[in-house]
């Protein structure tokens, strides 16, 4: 048995590492009378392939202008972290772009990208 970690960011390294030790001695209580060999952990750091943009209160290029920003930082992170080949950079760019700002025309259109809890994420496009 093997257990693969995906970290967005290494500030959650931590965080999952408890978590997975305190779930393999709540498995290794339970499962007494199942005696299972306990695994090598690998925790992989990569860097963040997701952001989410901010935009209550700012204007629509504003906005536009960040999230080509953004989608050009997660594109970059998924290239660094081999997701993508170097030839899919600027597809994953224009890709990411689209998808957000379609995302945001919607929330414009309905009247909600005023509302303050509400962000648009900018994903890396595979």
């Amino acid at each position: 048995m093997r257990l693969n970690v995906r970290l967005e960011s290494l500030t959650t390294a931590a965080a999952a590492i408890s978590a997975t030790l305190a779930l393999l001695s709540v498995a290794l209580g339970a499962g007494a009378a199942q005696a299972e060999a306990v695994a090598d952990l690998a925790v992989i750091g990569r860097a963040p392939t997701t952001m989410t943009v901010p935009f209550a209160g700012r204007t629509v290029q504003a906005v536009r202008l960040d999230v080509r920003e953004a989608a050009g930082v997660v594109c970059d992170a998924a290239l660094s972290n081999g997701e993508l080949e170097p030839l899919d950079r600027q597809w994953c760019r224009n890709k990411a772009t689209a998808r957000t700002l379609r995302t945001y025309a919607q929330l414009r259109a309905q009247n909600l990208a005023e509302a303050a809890s509400l962000n648009v994420r900018v994903l890396a496009s595979r």
